[in-house]
């Protein structure tokens, strides 16, 4: 099973949009990205997404161009905030390749949980479309195998 953890988009400014959706940079950035990732052979079966428009958005596109048949659900437990261990107990029951869309602290939160080689994530700085994909090398940890931004 394949994990892919990202960061949303850019994001608009709260004047503009006050759901602070992607604006017409994140958008494209993510579509770009998207559209690279599905030239590898980047695939995935179901997403899941934050409460936040960034995230949705931001998950809609990527399953839009990589894998237009993919679930695509938003999950209460993904927000920036939220406690990483409670995501951890249901990955662990996961069998399908899976994008989760998020947010800072969340993402890098989780990744430090799943990974045991802290110092293989230390100088990730997580920036906008930051997408890392992990798999598992054996039943309880994860390794990381590549990373990618816009």
């Amino acid at each position: 099973m394949k994990l892919l953890l990202m960061r949303h988009g850019k994001y608009s400014d709260a004047t503009i949009d006050p759901e602070l959706g992607l604006n017409d940079a994140g958008k494209a950035e993510i579509e770009r990205l998207a559209r690279e990732l599905a030239g590898q052979g980047v695939s995935f079966s179901q997403v899941f997404h934050s409460e936040k428009k960034r995230a949705r958005e931001t998950a809609e596109i990527m399953g839009r161009i990589i894998a237009p048949d993919a679930s695509i659900a938003m999950h209460t437990h993904i927000k920036p905030n939220d406690d990483p261990d409670i995501l951890l107990e249901e990955i662990n029951y996961w069998q399908e390749d899976t994008l989760v869309a998020s947010h800072l602290p969340f993402i890098p939160s989780l990744l430090s949980r799943l990974i045991r080689d802290a110092e293989a994530t230390r100088h990730l700085g997580f920036e906008t479309g930051t997408i890392v994909c992990l798999s598992k090398s054996d039943e309880n940890c994860w390794q990381l195998d590549w990373v990618a931004t816009p």
